[in-house]
Parts: structure tokens; sequence; C-alpha cells
């Protein structure tokens, strides 16, 4: 309920602000409020956003979607010219009040994703390309801010993982010995754990392009909800049940089980390394293919809430036998085209 409800009071502050600002601050005269006024209004909240991510814990992870709407907003209204002055005052700002590292990092992000977001609401580009640009986007802005803190911090990510893992291992290792379990079982558990630790490095980049994308999506979606409140022309995504991913994705899937098969065979580490992570990226979307259909099957004979949809995608996540259904009707929607058919009924 907390995190529920500092979500809503940062979207509807700035959805609240815009408002007045865009439509003008008296509602009897409205009069035209420059450009430079309402960057620095929104200069003013940015700032006030910063300042909650560094201190306020809970606020953190929301604010990291907060931040970049105000600039998508100066962007579509104004154009790149005030986007990029909004960012760099905010940026300097934040640099007096906070720390320049923790200035730096955080408009590396923001920046970076506010001018993507606003540059394609603003040219109206296709869904795909969208999704695609955020992530890139994204992807390119953890890389640097990694780089930044291992230059500046002497912080190394893989090191820090690694490390990670270590504790992690360390800490399931005491929980079993505190339930009571046989030598025997946790020697076979602590086997697996280190099996799934050598094995977790060679999908790094599986995970990395993955968790940009749903980073992408969510930060799209977000901004979507607030601009189409403050009246702006924005085109939602289509439902999940109507997501049709690349039949490619079906030939890439054996092209990776050759790949690695050829790797495992040969002993062809790096071939059997790609093998793995096109493998489990075309798994990735094969599933959500399959999980398209189930939701649409669903939705035919029963009215599709949003809290049963996100029970079907929780179950994707936490239950290996609902992915593995899901990815088997992932396949049969690719090769049957059963929704395009039966669009056509």
């Amino acid at each position: 309920m907390t995190y529920r409800c500092t979500v809503t009071a940062g979207a509807s502050l700035v959805s609240a602000v815009s408002q007045f600002l865009l439509e003008g601050g008296n509602p009897m005269e409205q009069k035209r409020v420059t450009p430079l006024t309402t960057a620095g209004c929104f200069a003013a909240i940015m700032l006030l956003f910063a300042l909650l991510s560094t201190f306020v814990p809970v606020f953190s992870f929301f604010g990291y979607f907060i931040m970049p709407v105000p600039m998508t907003i100066i962007f579509m209204k104004y154009g790149l010219r005030y986007a990029v002055l909004l960012g760099v005052t905010v940026g300097v700002l934040m640099g007096i009040f906070i720390d320049p590292i923790t200035a730096l990092y955080q408009f590396i992000i923001f920046g970076s994703v506010g001018l993507a977001l606003g540059a394609g609401f603003r040219n109206q580009w296709p869904a795909a390309r969208l999704l695609g640009t955020v992530a890139a986007v994204l992807a390119g802005a953890f890389a640097l801010t990694c780089l930044l803190a291992y230059v500046a911090l002497d912080i190394n990510i893989f090191t820090q993982f690694n490390d990670f893992f270590t504790q992690l291992m360390d800490t399931l290792e005491a929980q079993y010995k505190s339930q009571g379990m046989s030598d025997v079982q946790l020697t076979e558990n602590m086997a697996q754990l280190a099996q799934i630790r050598e094995l977790l490095p060679s999908l790094l980049p599986m995970f990395f392009a993955l968790g940009m994308m749903i980073m992408a999506y969510i930060h799209i979606a977000f901004s979507q909800v607030i601009l189409r409140r403050l009246g702006f022309s924005v085109e939602s995504f289509l439902p999940i049940r109507y997501w049709e991913m690349p039949r490619c994705m079906i030939y890439l899937y054996i092209l990776a089980l050759v790949m690695k098969y050829w790797g495992v065979t040969r002993e062809i580490d790096w071939l059997n390394i790609i093998g793995m992570n096109l493998s489990q990226l075309a798994y990735f979307f094969l599933c959500v293919q399959g999980i398209a259909l189930i939701l649409y099957l669903i939705n035919r004979r029963f009215q599709l809430r949003n809290g049963l949809q996100a029970l079907i995608l929780i179950l994707f996540f936490v239950m290996p036998v609902f992915s593995y259904a899901a990815f088997v009707a992932g396949i049969f929607d690719m090769l049957a085209n059963y929704r395009k058919k039966d669009y056509t009924r």
C-alpha cells in the first residue's frame, strides 16, 4: 500500500503541475506560459524527486520511473532544445544539493530516457521502434554509469555480483543447516547452486537484454498514462492478448540448439555460450506469444481483468510448468496462426 500511494502521489503531482503549466495558471484568463517558465517549474519538481529518491529509500524505485517524465513532456511541448536545457539545469542543481557523482549518474539515466521517450512520442514512432530505442538507450546509460562507477568510485559491477552470489550461497547453506537438512541433501543442493553460479556469467548478456526491454516497457507505459491524462495524443500498447512475436524466433531457437550441440560436442565454448543466450532469448519471446494466446482464449469466454492478467504473468516467472506450457502454446500459435485465423472468422 505504501508503494502504491508513493507512485500514485508522484504521478499525480507531475500530472497536476503539468496541467497547470501547459494550460495556463489562471483558468479564466488562460495566459500563455513561456517555455522557460515551464522548464523552470519542472526543474524544481525534478529536483524534489531527486532528493526524495536519494534520501527516502521507499521512493527511490518509483522516482527512477518518474524522473524522465517531465523531460518527455517538455520535449513533446517545446522540442529538443528546452528538454536539454531542463536536463542540464536539473543536473547542475542536483550536483549542488546532493553530490556530483550521484547527480551525474541520475542525469545520465533520466536525461537519456526522457529524450528518447520525448522523441518517440513527438514523432509518433511505431511501438516496436519506440521500445527498441528506449531499451538501447537504457543499455547505453547503464554501461556508461558502470564505467563511471569503476573510474570514479573503483566499483566493479562484476566483482559486486560475484560477492553477492557468494553471500547468497553462504546464507542458503546456513539456512539449510538450521532446517536440519542431511549432509547428503546439503551437498547436492550446494552443488546445484555452484553449477548455477558457473552458468550465470554465460547468460548475463541474455538477462541484460531482456532486463532492458522490460524496463523500457515500464518506462513507456508509465509515461503514456501521464501524457494521456494531460491530453497528449499518445497511442498505448496493444493489450498483451494481441501481441505478435516474429516467427523467426522459432528458427532462432532451432539454430541456438544446434549451436549449443556443436559447442558441447566439439568443445567450442564460445559457440556454446552464444547458443545458450540465443536459446533463452528465443524461449522468452515464444513464451510471450504463448501467454498472448492464453490471455486471448480466456478473454473469449470471460472478461479479462487486470488482476487475472497479472496472476498469469506471475505464474510464468515462478512456475516452470506454466512457462513450458506458454512455450508450447507460443510455438503452436506461430505455426498455426490460430489467432489470425480466428480474427477472419
